[in-house]
């Protein structure tokens, strides 16, 4: 018997979801190339009241090609997110593009921030939407995420190469492997 990632007992042939495991320049790398092709994530909070989590989709800000540890969203500073990030900063983010079978998870310690430069720099029409005001609203504010650590799951050739592991799987009998996967920690 083989210790599996998990701590569980597995058998020799039996496969391990984590391939890889990234640490700083080459995690930093890995999450760059990855996040553009993602255009929102869903950020995870924990509740000031009684702990449940909490999820809803933020819009990414910023030129995701320059990553280097620090995720931006617009946020109000009146949402419960924000009370939640105050209590606790330990935030997740969970991204999805089943288009290109992509798919990512970062965790990290997220601030409020009110900084009016940063927020012209990050500024786009679309932020009119929730903003009307612009970046002048008074309501207005950033969330800085400082990532820590993640795990991320793709499969190059996206839902061809998916298809031919199902294909190989049906033929074999054999579990396919379509992709790799791996945690990353910056």
């Amino acid at each position: 018997m083989l210790q599996s990632v998990s701590g569980m007992k597995a058998t020799a042939n039996e496969k391990h979801e984590i391939d890889q495991h990234l640490t700083g320049e080459p995690a930093i790398a890995k999450a760059r190339q990855l996040l553009p092709s993602f255009r929102t994530a869903m950020l995870v909070t924990k509740s000031a009241d009684n702990g449940e989590l909490h999820m809803r989709p933020m819009a990414l800000q910023g030129d995701l090609s320059n990553f280097g540890g620090t995720l931006w969203f617009f946020a109000d500073d009146r949402s419960h997110k924000i009370h939640e990030i105050d209590r606790d900063p330990r935030v997740f983010l969970v991204f999805q593009n089943d288009r290109d079978s992509r798919y990512l998870q970062l965790a990290g310690t997220a601030s409020a921030v009110t900084d009016r430069a940063k927020m012209r720099e990050l500024y786009t029409p679309e932020i009119r939407t929730w903003f009307p005001e612009g970046v002048d609203d008074p309501h207005l504010m950033l969330l800085r995420i400082d990532v820590t650590n993640g795990t991320f799951w793709e499969t190059p050739g996206g839902v061809v190469q998916v298809l031919a592991a199902l294909t190989k799987s049906v033929v074999t009998g054999t579990p396919g492997k379509g992709g790799r996967s791996g945690t990353m920690d910056l």
